[in-house]
């Protein structure tokens, strides 16, 4: 997937109002199911598709991978605010915090 199309993608997740959780969940599930359509796939430290990845989870990784293609371009600004994100929807999800891994 390009870093664009993952822009694209994660853009009702970055739009979503800071106060309403309500809507980061639903826009959670909406890019959940479009990453799903288009095949793409959280992958496990071997290199093969994950199993049992919650939305919340799928969602988490492309954040810190779009985070990561936004450092890449020198945006630290944009690299917060995505991470920030990711943040939120684990606390929503309850989540464990895990670093970021390429």
């Amino acid at each position: 997937m390009t870093p664009r199309l993952l822009a694209e993608l994660l853009e009702p997740i970055l739009t979503a109002s800071d106060e309403d959780e309500e809507a980061l969940s639903e826009a959670v599930n909406l890019t959940a199911e479009a990453m799903a359509a288009l095949g793409a796939t959280v992958l496990d430290p071997s290199g093969q598709p994950a199993r049992g990845v919650s939305d919340e989870r799928a969602v988490v990784a492309a954040l810190n991978t779009h985070a990561h293609n936004l450092m890449r371009d020198g945006r630290l600004d944009d690299v917060v605010e995505a991470l920030q994100v990711a943040e939120r929807i684990g606390r929503l999800a309850h989540l464990p915090h895990h670093p970021r891994t390429v």
